[in-house]
């Protein structure tokens, strides 16, 4: 015979009460015994990543831009010689790269050095350059406006800032970019500054010889001011130290970057001593001395595999520290250190096992005297909740086998439960797999919302559809839409993008959501070349197979967007929507007008310049805008080095800059340059017929040279 409920929960009950006692007393033991351990392993290794990431982040837009400035003069877009030119592309670089510190070329046969600097916030210029007189070298600051003219301050000798007697720059002779050690940078009137690293990159002439070294700074005060801003437990903390080749180490990075510069006294420059970085023995921290006595100085820091765990005690107190080195290769020889009093982990693990206990014990006396009312009351009310749960189940239900229970109650509850389920699974046939386990994964529900962010949105669609949906069946084109739709489809998602819809024949897609992306537009660039490739290997797929050739046109717009769950309480879609996905819809459009296959927007083209090759088109007014942007074709990847492309670009500027004063004859004649250049160019055709409307019959007094459409 079966035993009853009241029974059954009696003796479950008070199993549970003993098994839940015991679980929580060896809880209690194990995580006073092994809880400061686990939890400062994990603090310690996140906070190790967290630096290691903001560190070669700074360290690679210094890197990148190093080698882009390589390239630029290897191309010969800039000249070594022609310090002028330079200057004006590197400011327009330091105002994009607020965490670029310096730009620099130094001159291998003379000592010479150029350089835009920025200094409390504000870009200067600086030569320094050789006195024809007395052979020595002297600095001369402009500000930007001003330069190449007069300056604002000169010094007439500061031989000793020869770069070539710095060792970085010996190292880079070698042949390789090198960075450097930490050094004192000069600021504003030849003053001493701040601390900084610099990224240096040897130039050679065609014949091998050096030309010069190009430098990358960033200042590590940012370093510190990021360290500050970094949570580490209670009283963490977190510092970098610099290991020289043939010196003592030092500490380039602190939650207090004041503690680790001084005045050198050995040294004056100007009305100011000249800085120094603080020897570890004399840091007012007193607590690095400490760690750093529990680090090898003979330790190779690039050798470094993983985190190494330390503990150490000062004035009484017992801290726990880890060390590691950063991730990437061909880096600073850094090492990132992390220090926690032990009693931030232990405080955390008694307060958890106080709560743990306490809410154990409730809980345990609650479920007691639940336990014992409900073994006496629930009988009645469970029979007729299992009566209600089978009459649901049996609603589209298939007889399956039940799990019996030894409770006749819950023998007859199990039946109904196994029904449901079964209707749950017949249920689940019509909901995607995808999203019910989204769903399950998060255990929330989905609510409507979104967040303003700068995205990258992307809108690519067939040219002419309607005239090739009349020519063949709707399965065939069903069909070739597919094959269409896979390929480009892949290429944006390869590329870090979101497909977001397709709409007819057009994909939208946009990059930065859901997971942000410093480089959204430079990527959402790369996307639209390989849609091009790709369809374009389709089209030679599809005249084998006898089919029409589909071409693509597409607009990419860079900006503010809502970004999230857009919709209903009853219907919602994770997508974008604002004057951004707006723009970018309209740039496809143009690429008809214009006869190009894909348009960008300016500020697209201006996060993505230093990758791609792009000419100028317009200045362009869409539907429903009043004010004109300028428009860009998107011709190639920089790494592709096509001279032609670079021609094109400024032939495409300076045609622009003619049109907009109004000097047609020379804009028409760039153009036409153009069309013979590029036969079946579209932008300079329709560009040339611009032109000589205006020339037959010229704009009236006020015109803005912005090409204002009146169509979609």
């Amino acid at each position: 015979m079966k035993p009853t409920l009241r029974v059954t929960l009696t003796t479950i009950q008070t199993s549970l009460l003993l098994l839940t006692m015991g679980a929580v007393g060896y809880s209690f033991y194990r995580n006073a015994r092994f809880g400061a351990g686990e939890l400062s392993a994990q603090v310690l290794d996140k906070t190790a990543e967290l630096i290691d990431v903001q560190i070669n982040d700074l360290l690679h837009t210094a890197n990148e831009q190093a080698r882009t400035n390589l390239q630029l003069l290897q191309s010969g877009r800039f000249r070594a010689d022609d310090f002028p030119d330079l200057a004006r592309y590197w400011v327009d670089v330091m105002k994009v790269h607020p965490r670029l510190t310096r730009l620099s070329l130094s001159l291998e046969a003379t000592g010479e050095r150029f350089y835009v600097q920025r200094t409390e916030g504000k870009l200067a210029i600086f030569e320094l350059r050789r006195d024809a007189s007395t052979g020595r070298l002297g600095l001369s600051e402009y500000r930007p406006e001003d330069h190449p003219g007069r300056p604002f301050f000169t010094e007439p000798d500061l031989e000793d800032q020869d770069p070539r007697s710095r060792r970085w720059y010996t190292a880079a002779r070698a042949g390789r970019p090198v960075w450097s050690e930490t050094h004192i940078l000069l600021g504003r009137r030849g003053e001493p500054d701040i601390p900084g690293i610099t990224c240096a990159t040897p130039v050679h002439a065609e014949d091998g010889s050096l030309v010069g070294m190009l430098g990358a700074t960033f200042d590590v005060v940012e370093l510190s001011t990021y360290l500050r801003g970094l949570e580490v437990a209670t009283n963490g903390f977190a510092f970098v130290v610099e290991y020289l080749k043939d010196g003592p180490r030092r500490v380039i990075a602190h939650k207090d970057p004041q503690i680790l510069v001084r005045p050198n006294r050995g040294h004056q420059r100007g009305r100011r001593w000249s800085k120094e970085l603080v020897p570890i023995e004399e840091l007012a921290d007193r607590r690095i001395p400490a760690f750093l006595g529990h680090v090898p100085t003979t330790l190779d820091p690039s050798s470094l595999k993983g985190t190494t765990r330390i503990e150490f005690d000062h004035d009484g107190v017992r801290y726990l520290g880890a060390y590691s080195c950063l991730s990437t290769r061909e880096t600073p020889d850094w090492l990132i250190c992390i220090v926690i009093p032990e009693k931030d982990i232990l405080a955390r693990v008694y307060r958890s096992n106080r709560a743990t206990f306490g809410i154990g014990v409730l809980v345990l006396l609650t479920a007691t005297l639940v336990g014992l009312y409900v073994s006496g009351q629930v009988a009645r009310p469970l029979e007729r909740i299992s009566r209600e749960t089978e009459a649901i189940g049996r609603i589209e239900l298939a007889p399956r086998p039940v799990a019996h229970s030894i409770v006749r109650e819950v023998d007859r509850l199990a039946e109904a439960v196994e029904q449901t389920k079964a209707s749950l699974r017949s249920f689940r046939k019509f909901v995607p797999p995808d999203l019910v386990r989204l769903v399950h994964s998060t255990g929330l529900e989905a609510t409507p919302g979104g967040e303003r962010r700068p995205l990258t949105v992307s809108f690519c669609d067939i040219a002419n559809l309607t005239s090739l949906s009349e020519r063949v069946s709707p399965e065939e084109l069903v069909v070739q839409m597919g094959d269409y739709f896979g390929p480009l489809s892949d290429d944006i998602m390869a590329t870090g993008g979101t497909v977001d819809k397709y709409i007819g024949d057009a994909i939208m897609a946009y990059w930065g959501a859901p997971a942000p992306t410093l480089d959204h537009a430079a990527a959402a660039c790369v996307a639209a070349l390989r849609n091009q490739a790709s369809l374009e290997a389709l089209r030679r797929r599809w005249r084998d197979e006898g089919k029409p050739e589909l071409h693509a046109r597409v607009g990419i717009q860079t900006g503010d967007v809502i970004v999230g769950n857009i919709g209903s309480e009853a219907r919602l879609n994770y997508t974008v929507m604002g004057d951004t996905v707006n723009l970018a819809s309209r740039l496809e459009g143009l690429g008809k007008y214009f006869g190009a296959r894909i348009l960008i927007g300016e500020s697209t083209y201006r996060d993505a310049r230093a990758v791609i090759h792009a000419r100028v088109v317009d200045r362009v007014s869409v539907k429903g805008k009043a004010e004109g942007m300028l428009v860009y074709e998107l011709l190639g990847l920089r790494e592709q080095s096509r001279p032609d492309f670079e021609e094109l670009g400024e032939m495409a500027d300076r045609a622009l800059a003619h049109y907009q004063d109004r000097e047609w004859e020379e804009a028409l004649a760039i153009f036409e340059e153009i069309g013979r250049l590029r036969p079946g160019d579209g932008p300079s055709r329709v560009m040339a017929d611009r032109c000589r409307a205006f020339l037959e019959s010229p704009p009236a007094e006020g015109w803005d040279g912005v090409h204002r459409m009146a169509a979609k």
